[in-house]
């Protein structure tokens, strides 16, 4: 597993913590060198377990925060060297909470996203430098108890663990957002993120690029709330966590990968239940994107007949991505570097997306744009395939 850069250890994080005096996590930073910091690993493992587990421990004073690590450890391979960084399969953070000195008792939460389970750590360091860990995750009946030991190294503050997005569609950002009965008559509107993803396929000596499309995550809008069945209407907003995208929606560029994903809702045929996407039988009838050029579109991209807002998601860093398609990337110079997700304008001629609209740094002190407007359209009522535009990595 490739570990990056986590957007909450950005240098203007590292700044707030050391002025709050909370915390330094800087790979580096001296002041945690004492000596209940350290590099801690599960000992007296069992022949039949197949993981392993290690805890970056981070000590400043009465505050204390930590990395929690999981190894795989099934294969006879790895269990010759279990914590080698090959092994690893999830890094997490846990919050800044209290530190006992007298005790050395400590107890720090993991806390939840939309993949991953909440988790509360607690343990304690005896007198020869030996932590005794307690590890309780939501939905596991018993709390793992593990005996670990130093290894005489520093913490390692790397850890890649991309935090989910907040966005917040908004359905009534015009007048009516609903259709003519006579033309469309909504049943379970389904809001969703559509990732149109593609994948190479070589075909006789020549790459050809196959769509790849994923609804991740899918939200049924309330009847009084996002949906007015009287109306025929979408009306209200609906706030929602983005997790990173699956690694199969993934696309390489450079040396990151990417993802671009629409804000649609989709009229599913079933009141209840998961919901699953028939193309030709459950159309998207809203969208964030349109038909047309603005006039602000950006200048050189002449074939331009829609546009509107998407989802960018970078593994790395802007600068990690291909310079082909980094020329397309409209605001560059001006956008944060670091982030992960962001909220884009994109410009598009069919199916491809020809330029795409960086969100400026925000300012200091000002939260970073969330707001999504969508949209009813007649476009794909009729439509028996995907026919969103999709970022190419050329």
């Amino acid at each position: 597993m490739k570990f990056l850069a986590a957007e909450k250890m950005t240098p203007w994080a590292v700044v707030t913590l050391l002025l709050a005096g909370v915390l330094c996590l800087a790979v580096g930073c001296p002041t945690y060198e004492d000596g209940y910091s350290g590099r801690y690993l599960e000992i007296e493992l069992d022949e039949l377990q197949d993981e392993a587990v290690a805890i970056e421990f981070f000590r400043f004073g009465s505050e204390v925060r930590a990395v929690l690590r999981r190894y795989d450890i099934a294969s006879v391979t790895a269990r010759e060297d279990p914590f080698n960084p090959a092994n690893e399969v999830e890094c997490r953070w846990s919050r800044v909470d209290r530190f006992d000195v007298d005790s050395r008792q400590f107890s720090l939460t993991i806390p939840a996203t939309e993949r991953h389970e909440r988790v509360e750590l607690s343990g304690q360091i005896d007198g020869a430098g030996q932590m005794a860990l307690s590890i309780d995750r939501d939905g596991l009946e018993e709390p793992q108890s593990l005996e670990l030991s130093p290894n005489g190294e520093s913490p390692d503050a790397r850890c890649a663990t991309i935090d989910d997005f907040l966005v917040r569609a908004i359905f009534d950002d015009v007048t009516n957002n609903g259709f003519d009965p006579e033309i469309y008559e909504l049943r379970n509107p389904v809001f969703a993120l559509l990732w149109a993803s593609v994948e190479p396929v070589n075909r006789g000596g020549f790459t050809e690029w196959v769509a790849l499309n994923r609804v991740e995550p899918a939200i049924r809008l309330e009847a009084g709330r996002q949906f007015d069945p009287g109306g025929n209407e979408l009306t209200g907003s609906l706030s929602f966590n983005v997790p990173p995208p699956a690694e199969q929606i993934l696309v390489e560029s450079g040396n990151t990968r990417y993802a671009l994903a629409h804000f649609v809702v989709i009229d599913d045929s079933e009141e209840e239940g998961r919901f699953n996407w028939s193309v030709s039988d459950e159309p998207m009838v809203a969208t964030a994107v349109e038909p047309g050029r603005p006039d602000d579109a950006p200048q050189g991209g002449d074939d331009i007949n829609g546009w509107g807002k998407a989802l960018l998601f970078v593994e790395g860093s802007l600068d990690d991505l291909h310079r082909d398609l980094r020329l397309r990337l409209d605001g560059l110079d001006e956008a944060e570097q670091a982030r992960h997700f962001y909220i884009v304008d994109i410009f598009f001629y069919n199916d491809e997306v020809v330029s795409l609209r960086l969100p400026p740094r925000p300012e200091p002190g000002r939260p970073v744009p969330r707001r999504v407007p969508v949209q009813t359209t007649e476009q794909y009522l009729e439509a028996g395939e995907v026919l969103v535009p999709r970022l190419f990595p050329y």
